[in-house]
């Protein structure tokens, strides 16, 4: 029952972050910690000495979360972007990546996945009916960002 309060506590802290991540006024370094410092804290009201990691990842639209690698024209059908084939540089790296992802909360209209781990010592009773003595929780939410600004689409580049 203690696991099942502190996933559904870090479920809902989750999706208040994402959509406080989302507005406009939290583009800030500062908004976006403190953001996610109310789920750290949050979580360690249940359980004080919980790791607690939370992290964003930005891409351009909802099927670039579930295919994050960048698209590319596989001209020589061998699976692997090369020899010039052009590609769409999603994160703006100047180079093909297989999750063209960033690592933050994005711009204008970008989906946001954020991902949460949290990590505790067991309960004493229920460190004798489990296998390990830790429990570790993920959970993962998405949202848009408001389109409170344009966003100009990917350049595309070639592939080495």
């Amino acid at each position: 029952c203690h696991t099942m309060y502190v996933r559904s506590l870090l479920v809902g802290q989750l999706q208040k972050a994402a959509r406080d991540l989302s507005l406009e006024g939290a583009a800030a370094q500062t908004q976006q910690d403190a953001i996610t410092a109310a789920v750290r804290s949050a979580v360690r009201s249940v359980v004080p000495a919980a790791t607690v990691t939370v992290v964003p990842k930005s891409y351009h639209d909802y099927s670039n979360v579930a295919s994050p690698a960048e698209e590319y024209n596989d001209a020589d059908h061998d699976g692997v972007c090369n020899h010039g084939e052009a590609f769409v540089d999603m994160n703006r790296n100047g180079h093909w990546d297989a999750d063209g992802g960033t690592n933050d909360r994005g711009g204008a209209k970008d989906v946001v996945l954020l991902i949460a781990t949290v990590s505790y010592d067991r309960m004493p009773l229920g460190r004798m009916f489990a296998a390990s003595p830790r429990m570790t929780l993920i959970a993962k939410t998405m949202i848009r960002n408001q389109p409170n600004d344009t966003q100009a689409d990917p350049p595309t580049a070639l592939c080495s």
